[in-house]
């Protein structure tokens, strides 16, 4: 796997966080149109997520990409943590902590 399709799977993973958190952030605000406003970019950053998703789909198997994938489950609670305070237990930790070491072994 080359060292570009590993940054264009991150790229995929960090916009699918991003909108995660744009939405969460929508579904909090009392102004509409500020709601509207962080749905509409929140959409436009999964929707970037799918297009990189789709284009290296063309050229990788779906085996080597899905790990990647994976690793949403530590950048989205990571940034809730982050932006909204979010709190996370030793066990999320501790199964974070997997997930990393389950990608890694992937890459061998």
């Amino acid at each position: 796997m080359s060292i570009t399709a590993i940054l264009l799977l991150l790229l995929a993973v960090l916009c699918s966080s991003a909108g995660q958190i744009i939405f969460k952030l929508a579904a909090m605000s009392r102004k509409p149109f500020r709601n509207i406003l962080l749905c509409a970019v929140g959409i436009a950053f999964m929707l970037a997520a799918v297009l990189i998703w789709a284009a290296l789909l063309q050229t990788m198997t779906l085996t080597a990409m899905v790990p990647f994938a994976a690793l949403a489950y530590i950048t989205t609670p990571l940034a809730a943590l982050l932006v909204f305070k979010e709190s996370m237990s030793w066990v999320f930790w501790l199964g974070t902590l997997l997930i990393v070491i389950g990608v890694m072994l992937t890459l061998l």
